[in-house]
């Protein structure tokens, strides 16, 4: 697709890929999955550990210490995100999953080389729904003391950064970077974060650094560095550029804009990040694509060649979207001629909510139980249910919308998230474990 006017098409990667390592400040080793989101999804975080949701905003930051840490759903926080948001944002980025075990992104090296890598080897993939920028029209200004930034309008973005540490060579530096094709993976990548020799004792005291060693970031002393030599000659306003780039995106949306900071930090990017959203924030969005009917991926004929569900308990009409083992979307329609409404209650027709979940298990059940064939040899079994919730009652006319995710799939056991939307509102969730055996199995055991 072309870009029309301001707009670009929207970016995912090819396939997920995933890193792990321990966090610079807690220390905890975490494992990250970075997956493909279809068109419109944005930059979403997870904490896998927690089945916890954690939205991309910078309302959401909750501490600049050292850092910027995000919270979500049940408290659930996640420390250190810069970096790789940075590299996100580097590669204009605009849909992505983030599932991460732990309460902080891995370190690594202390640049964002090995997250650009992940997304080089996963592979850049254009979507076939336009995105567009989030412009700002008019300069506005933030003094914080000796802290200035400030954004004005650009025809795309660029960053100019300027710091200034007591330190030999350190006194005054000044970075001018162009976000365009190739510039971040060359000009700030490699730049790593840094801390100076006199603040480790007090940064240890704090509970900080717990993960740190020289071999993750750069150690700056009086005489020198004690870990260089620098990758770059200004590697220090290198890196506080990244950093800005990463907590720019806490918008979650391309920025027009030239950004000019002085002796800033994370605190006040996310300030400027605040009042760039709440000025600038109520833009139009891409014009809605025509509307279209949604035509089945999988009719009823097919759905039987999978599930082994007949009436009056298959609970499926429609798969509209199906990536096998990944994720699945599939409507039921709801009548008064369903059984269960006449004990379900008379008088007051109430779909039971286990079958909902019934349904739902049965939607996830078809991407987990297709084959390359459109068909399945196996039967699975319902063996656990976590974090259901029931919103909304379904009544007799409602069409119901199914959204399942596999979460995990080992061998012969499989845990999936669903969500069941009644006219685009959540009715019910849930967390499904199910057991799958082959049905030529399950005969010869009986």
């Amino acid at each position: 697709m072309k870009p029309n006017g301001d707009f670009r098409p929207q970016k995912t990667i090819g396939r997920p890929f995933s890193f792990e390592g321990p966090g610079l400040h807690t220390g905890k080793r975490c494992h990250v999955t970075v997956s493909p989101l279809p068109a419109g999804s944005g930059i979403q975080f997870f904490r896998t550990d927690l089945r916890a949701r954690i939205p991309l905003s910078p309302d959401q930051v909750t501490s600049t210490a050292r850092g910027t840490t995000l919270s979500g759903e049940k408290n659930a926080m996640i420390h250190t995100v810069e970096h790789f948001l940075a590299a996100v944002h580097g590669f204009e980025i605009d849909n992505l999953k983030i599932e991460m075990d732990s309460e902080e992104m891995p370190i690594l090296d202390g640049s964002a080389v090995s997250f650009c890598q992940g997304f080089q080897k996963a592979g850049l993939v254009l979507q076939d729904e336009p995105v567009a920028p989030l412009r700002v029209t008019e300069p506005i200004e933030l003094r914080f003391g000796d802290v200035y930034l400030r954004a004005e309008p650009a025809e795309g973005l660029f960053l100019e950064v300027a710091t200034s540490f007591p330190y030999p060579g350190l006194e005054n530096q000044r970075r001018t970077f162009r976000l365009e094709e190739g510039s971040f993976e060359r000009d700030l990548a490699p730049a790593r974060t840094f801390c100076f020799e006199e603040e480790i004792e007090q940064l240890r005291k704090q509970g900080l650094i717990k993960g740190g060693g020289l071999d993750c970031a750069l150690v700056i002393g009086k005489k020198g560095v004690v870990n260089g030599p620098f990758r770059f000659e200004d590697e220090i306003v290198r890196h506080k550029t990244l950093d800005l780039l990463g907590d720019l995106m806490l918008l979650n949306r391309p920025l027009w804009a030239k950004i000019t900071v002085k002796k800033a930090g994370h605190r006040y990017h996310v300030e400027l990040a605040k009042a760039i959203l709440k000025k600038f924030g109520g833009q139009a969005s891409p014009p809605a694509p025509a509307p279209r009917k949604e035509e089945p991926m999988l009719d009823i004929l097919e759905i039987q060649k999978i599930l082994p569900h007949r009436y009056p308990f298959l609970l499926v009409d429609r798969i509209l979207e199906l990536e096998p083992n990944k994720r699945v979307v599939g409507i039921k329609n709801v009548t008064a001629n369903e059984p269960f409404f006449q004990g379900h209650f008379p008088g007051h027709p109430v779909m039971p909510g286990v079958l909902v979940i019934e349904a739902m298990a049965q939607v996830g059940g078809v991407a987990l139980l297709v084959n390359k064939d459109g068909k399945s040899g196996k039967i699975m079994y319902l063996a656990g249910i976590d974090d259901a919730r029931f919103r909304k009652p379904v009544m007799p006319g409602d069409q119901v919308r199914f959204e399942v995710e596999i979460l995990t799939q080992r061998e012969k056991v499989a845990k999936v998230r669903g969500k069941a939307f009644v006219d685009g509102k959540v009715a019910v969730e849930a967390v499904i474990t199910c057991f799958m055996v082959d049905i030529s199995e399950e005969k010869k055991e009986k």
